[in-house]
């Protein structure tokens, strides 16, 4: 009797087992955090590259965030250097910033990319400026993106900052970014020359303005030197409040009409550089002088740039000298094309010398 009980038991047991599973009720699956995928990554330049001194620095980051990226901090050494704000949040793309390094030395680069209101942080890229023999080595550190999810619907990236724990909002240098292409010019106004551009979207670096603050002094991007552009055709980013100011240079005067001269003025013959030349900073623009009645005051010369051999040629610098040769700053890669024409003791310029082009590799 005692075993007929157990058996009997157990029969109830299957049974309610098997009604249990006839019903449908199991446990709810675990739902699993879906984490999206974003990344900031420094593609340009890699790390320990060396630069010459002067040399513009243009940091371009992939970019990556499903939520959309609405500014994009450039950190140099730990510290904000620019913040370049998007009018729409980029989901993926490329982003491209100017620096130019104040001095000779190591120095670490890194991107923070703002989304949903928090940071993407990008690894770190060492760049060596100068001799390299007079810098130390400095190894970049690959850092990976903090990713917090307290629930399924929230995603909170935290940046891990170095050297202090709390983000600290620097203004940085002040820069200049061009809304639309604007002229840059020799002076503070329509009356002088324009001796370079800044397209549509570049940022450049200010180094001063005039008493008005309605012309700024940049560093060009199409050349050596400065040149100053309009307000009225630039956003400002970074601390701008001691942003010294320039004396303009003296305005142009129209130049007197002089009666024609009986002997034309030639063109001088340049004859150094062509060809190609080895990498360097520099190269002397050699030509033959020129003679005239009147004397001949100084010459003029021009030094255009481009990239490839498919691409045409833009304006990457100019003077004048009273000498028949000058000494002109040139980067590595380039090609390069130059012309030269003497001015008269009378102020009446000749014609330009045939293009003389050279490559620097």
């Amino acid at each position: 009797m005692e075993n007929y009980t157990l058996s009997s038991k157990l029969v109830l047991a299957i049974s309610l087992l098997c009604a249990l599973l006839l019903t449908g009720c199991e446990p709810a699956a675990e739902v699993q955090p879906q984490i999206a995928a974003s990344s900031a990554v420094i593609t340009s330049p890699l790390d320990q590259t060396q630069y010459a001194m002067g040399d513009l620095v243009v940091v371009r980051s992939q970019i990556s965030a499903p939520e959309g990226v609405t500014d994009v901090i450039l950190l140099v050494n730990g510290q904000s250097v620019r913040n370049d704000l998007l009018e729409l949040p980029l989901k993926s793309g490329t982003m491209n910033q100017g620096w130019l390094p104040p001095s000779e030395g190591a120095y670490t680069l890194q991107v923070l990319a703002a989304a949903g209101g928090s940071y993407i942080q990008s690894g770190e890229v060492v760049i060596q400026v100068g001799a390299a023999d007079n810098i130390p080595q400095v190894t970049a550190t690959t850092l990976a993106p903090t990713i917090i999810v307290p629930t399924v619907e929230t995603i909170i990236v935290t940046p891990s900052l170095t050297p202090t724990e709390t983000l600290t909002p620097t203004l940085g240098p002040p820069m200049a970014t061009a809304f639309q292409d604007a002229n840059c010019r020799y002076g503070p106004g329509q009356v002088y020359e324009v001796i370079g551009y800044l397209l549509n979207g570049q940022s450049a670096p200010i180094v001063g303005r005039n008493a008005e603050t309605t012309w700024w002094v940049i560093q060009r991007l199409d050349g050596y030197g400065t040149c100053w552009i309009w307000d009225g055709v630039v956003t400002l980013s970074g601390d701008t409040s001691n942003v010294p100011v320039v004396e303009q240079p003296p305005t142009p005067t129209p130049t007197p009409t002089q009666t024609p001269s009986p002997v034309p003025l030639g063109a001088p013959s340049p004859y150094s550089p062509s060809g190609v030349q080895s990498c360097g900073s520099t190269v002397w623009l050699e030509w033959s002088p020129v003679s005239h009645p009147n004397g001949i005051a100084y010459y003029e010369w021009v030094l255009d740039q481009k990239y490839s051999p498919e691409e045409e040629y833009h304006s990457w610098d100019s003077g004048s000298t009273a000498n028949t040769s000058v000494e002109v700053g040139v980067r590595c890669g380039i090609y390069f094309r130059w012309q030269v024409r003497a001015v008269d003791g009378m102020g009446s310029p000749g014609p330009y010398s045939i293009p003389m082009e050279f490559r620097i590799e």
